[in-house]
């Protein structure tokens, strides 16, 4: 048997070299894109996680807000409740004296 290529083989091999060349850097960049999208995924996941964390923060400073502001009207009832007892008490001690 003659080990000899013909020139249409050898331009084969060329082009199947090549070819896998191709391939090869086709098949890298394709891992690379495949991590930029799992990262941009994770990304996604945790911009989500902190929306939801955003939220259940400002949901629960409104209730603060809420309670607060209820604490302020009793703050002030039991202020001004006060303030009538010792108005009382002193009318009491002046009406004794």
């Amino acid at each position: 048997m003659d080990d000899a290529r013909s020139p249409d083989q050898d331009t084969l091999v060329i082009a199947l070299s090549r070819f896998d060349g191709a391939m090869t850097r086709v098949e890298s960049l394709a891992s690379k894109l495949v991590d930029r999208v799992e990262r941009a995924e994770m990304e996604i996941g945790a911009s989500a996680s902190a929306d939801l964390d955003r939220a259940r923060l400002a949901e629960a400073l409104d209730m603060s807000k809420s309670r607060e502001a209820e604490l302020q009207g009793a703050a002030e009832e039991a202020a001004a409740a006060l303030d009538a007892a010792i108005e009382d008490l002193r009318m009491i001690v002046t009406e004794e004296e």
